[in-house]
């Protein structure tokens, strides 16, 4: 039996947004939606000043237009960090749903290469690679005695194929569980 070893992790699932990357962004959130805040209560004590006739309305409008650019310029900073934290937590949990298929597939390759030799069936996987080359005689149909051969082992496939589908439900399952914790993720966000 041979090792199996983990395959690559593809560049598709590495991470874009280093750990330092996601603390400064993380900060920076914070301190803007701190900076939001302030700006926030500052433009209502401004409409509060004109609601008491404190300021009349050209006042307001000049005071509060400072704080309408400041507060432009904050919401562009945290959609900006917003998105930041959302990409880390994505590829976060894109890479945990990678590695936790690796290992199912690596557990269930190793299983296979267990039973396999115990059975005697390594005849029937050299067959297997020859049950492809029937499908390109199936364009011909000069030929309608190939045609026949496949179905007749269509029923041992079909069994193949219910075994295959039973572990795709599997992995789909474990697919729809990490869904429903990134929007989770994205609903706490």
């Amino acid at each position: 039996m041979t090792k199996l070893e983990p395959f690559p992790i593809p560049d598709t699932i590495r991470k874009t947004v280093t750990e330092s990357d996601i603390a400064k962004a993380r900060n920076k959130l914070r301190v803007a939606n701190l900076e939001r805040d302030i700006i926030g209560d500052a433009l209502t004590k401004i409409y509060e000043a004109e609601a008491k006739g404190t300021i009349n309305e050209p006042e307001k409008n000049q005071m509060i237009q400072p704080y309408k650019n400041d507060l432009k310029r904050v919401d562009s900073e945290i959609d900006t960090y917003k998105r930041t934290v959302d990409l880390y937590e994505l590829e976060a949990a894109k890479e945990d749903l990678f590695k936790r298929f690796q290992e199912t597939f690596l557990d269930i390759q190793a299983r296979i290469e267990k039973i396999r030799p115990s059975l005697n069936l390594q005849a029937a996987t050299e067959n297997k690679p020859a049950e492809p080359k029937p499908a390109p005689a199936r364009s011909e149909p000069s030929e309608p005695t190939e045609e026949n051969t496949p179905s007749k082992e269509k029923p041992p496939r079909e069994k193949a194929r219910n075994k295959a589908e039973e572990k795709i439900e599997t992995i789909r399952e474990e697919v729809l569980k990490a869904m429903e914790r990134l929007e989770q993720i994205e609903t706490e966000g």
